[in-house]
């Protein structure tokens, strides 16, 4: 019995590192000499190369050096003109940022440059690597098309004669479509990677062959899987260990694994960790696969402590991987991503603003002698002025709200998705009875609404900002509209028995934007729900006048006091409150329905009495 879906991401993680370093494992490249070369050689071109060269070998013996020596190899390929050698070094600069420096904003800056450089020079190499890379960092923050990112590599790389860059695009499309549960596009790909590496490298065939594996596992092909992991031990004899120790003995180890060889398999893996422990700089990224292997061996093998010892290894060391990526979530790092360019990009409106400035103050000496001239130069000036106040304002806003919003999640989802981990992990290893695991699923439920709502919140917020929810305005049937709301969140009302009435009478119409109105009274909803004791009452009315139409969404739950609806609509941690069944929330959820409400022409005000309820009223145009 195997356990693939238990370590599907993992095996892709572990492939996308494997292939940026499979070729450097293994070389027994001379650094002295290399330096030797650097002393002896006046030309930057080969320079650029032998700092290249020293950059890949220190990333196998000390991996802290290898920016140094990439950063170099960068500074002479710019002095020769080398327009190769520089999108080289700058591709290998962003590959040290996804695996080292750990900072992969700076990556996508560096690939991007990269990138630029490789299609004026029709370099599909380092096209097809470049790609990859983005690939990579795709699939880390979860943003972007991953697939289509795969595909663009793939086309590159079909057109270099490098079989290992193509190889790795194979495996890559495989592994993510393994993991989009796309089993037999999936299978395809797999194919085409086995045989080309057989062709090749033993060793690349053997490692491909362990992730075909729990292809045809997943798929039930259970007697085709059982009948590969046969022939991959027919083979085991041969390998050279081409791809370096670890990963010999990270491979072997897993395929024992599947022949329930146990103790061969721990023996094996306890040496390596060994090994790798013992080294002046340890990888953390071998000891990540090492401990990924050890659970998996102990799961199989029954043995629940040393898979829960294993297990804490691995929680620590991805930990700490998180913290160096500086994200806990991907679409946080998105909106911090797009949050610094648009910094960057005002930063440099300030600077042109400033500049304009003193052109404008030399011009204004030179004709002193006519006052009217030296007026206009005046108002001008004056005007930039303010221009330049606007811009100071606007971007220290934007920086606030983005330092707010990274606070107050980073306290607001670290907790539940921390008790989230702990209740699947007892779980999935069968140590709660059946009434633990009802009390279990009772709490998840909750927290998943939580987390789920704040997240869906952070998205709408991100995309808000980078101008991507320019309202479309269209004549929107409120009854029906409101009924899909309150049937959306009727199980989270259900749960506390509270009842909602939709008292909107046919006929009634406004003019707004569809999406935006059910973000707008989803929150709202959800806001009534969180503050409504048990047997309370929520209901939605309306009301128009000759301009606009109104809904008003009234509770009966716990209300507010003057001083917290002063702060209703602002971002802050203050502004978070406990609800009525400890539900937790971020304050995103109103400041986003106020932002929305505003977008769409609309006015929003609010009414509430501590202990008697509360009345939100929003208004639209008519149609």
């Amino acid at each position: 019995m195997s356990y693939p879906s238990l370590n599907l991401q993992r095996n892709f993680i572990f492939l996308l590192f494997f292939f940026w370093t499979n070729a450097l494992i293994g070389q027994k490249v001379d650094v002295i000499s290399l330096k030797k070369q650097l002393i002896q050689t006046p030309k930057d071109t080969i320079k650029s190369q032998l700092y290249f060269e020293l950059g890949k070998a220190y990333e196998y013996i000390y991996a802290d050096s290898c920016y140094y020596f990439y950063e170099k190899s960068l500074g002479f390929a710019i002095r020769s003109q080398n327009q190769r050698a520089v999108a080289q070094s700058m591709q290998r600069i962003g590959y040290t940022y996804i695996y080292y420096i750990k900072n992969e904003t700076k990556a996508i800056e560096w690939l991007n440059k990269a990138i630029v450089i490789a299609k004026n020079i029709n370099d599909n190499k380092i096209l097809a690597e470049s790609y990859q890379l983005l690939g990579v960092i795709a699939f880390h923050q979860n943003i972007g098309n991953v697939y289509e990112i795969y595909l663009t590599a793939l086309s590159y790389a079909k057109k270099t004669n490098d079989w290992k860059v193509l190889n790795d695009c194979y495996e890559m499309i495989a592994q993510y479509l393994t993991n989009m549960k796309k089993y037999k596009e999936a299978e395809r790909y797999s194919q085409a990677s086995l045989d080309i590496c057989k062709k090749n490298d033993i060793d690349s065939w053997f490692t491909s062959g362990l992730a075909y594996y729990d292809l045809l596992v997943l798929q039930k092909k259970n007697v085709e899987a059982q009948q590969f992991a046969n022939n991959l031990n027919s083979h085991k004899d041969q390998l050279k260990m081409t791809n370096g120790y670890f990963v010999f003995m990270n491979d072997v180890a897993k395929l024992e694994t599947i022949l329930e060889e146990f103790d061969n398999a721990e023996n094996r893996l306890l040496k390596v960790l060994k090994f790798e422990t013992d080294k002046p700089k340890i990888d953390t990224f071998h000891l990540y696969f090492i401990y990924q292997s050890l659970e998996n061996l102990y799961l199989k093998k029954q043995d629940f402590q040393k898979a829960h010892l294993a297990s804490n290894h691995l929680s620590d060391i991805k930990l700490w991987l998180a913290q160096k990526r500086q994200t806990q979530d991907s679409k946080l790092q998105m909106t911090q991503l797009k949050a610094n360019f648009d910094l960057q990009k005002k930063e440099v409106a300030i600077e042109l603003l400033e500049s304009q400035k003193q052109q404008q103050l030399i011009w204004l000496i030179i004709a002193g002698v006519s006052s009217m001239l030296l007026i206009g130069f005046l108002v001008i000036l004056q005007r930039n002025k303010k221009q330049i106040e606007f811009q100071r304002t606007e971007l220290s806003q934007l920086n606030t709200t983005k330092d707010k919003l990274f606070a107050i999640l980073s306290h607001d989802l670290r907790s539940p998705v921390a008790s989230l981990k702990n209740y699947l992990m007892l779980t999935n290893w069968g140590v709660l009875n059946q009434k633990e695991f009802a009390e279990s699923a009772k709490s998840l439920n909750k927290q998943l609404i939580d987390v789920n709502a704040t997240l869906e919140n952070v998205l709408d917020w991100s995309i808000s900002q980078m101008g991507g929810m320019q309202p479309i305005f269209k004549k929107v049937d409120l009854p029906q509209h409101i009924h899909d709301n309150i049937q959306f969140l009727k199980f989270v009302a259900d749960q506390k028995q509270i009842t909602i009435e939709n008292e909107v009478l046919p006929n009634a119409f406004a003019m707004v934007d569809k999406n935006h109105l059910m973000i707008i009274c989803r929150n709202l909803l959800q806001n009534a729900i969180k503050f409504t004791n048990e047997g309370g009452k929520i209901r939605f009315e309306y009301a128009q006048d000759d301009f606009y139409t109104t809904i008003i969404l009234s509770d009966n739950g716990v209300g507010m006091t003057s001083d917290q609806q002063k702060d209703i609509f602002k971002l802050s941690p203050q502004t978070s409150s406990i609800g009525t069944a400890q539900e937790k929330g971020t304050g995103l959820g109103l400041f986003l329905v106020k932002e929305l409400v505003e977008i769409n022409s609309g006015k929003i005000k609010v009414n509430s009495e501590k202990d008697k309820g509360t009345v939100f009223e929003i208004s639209f145009m008519r149609t």
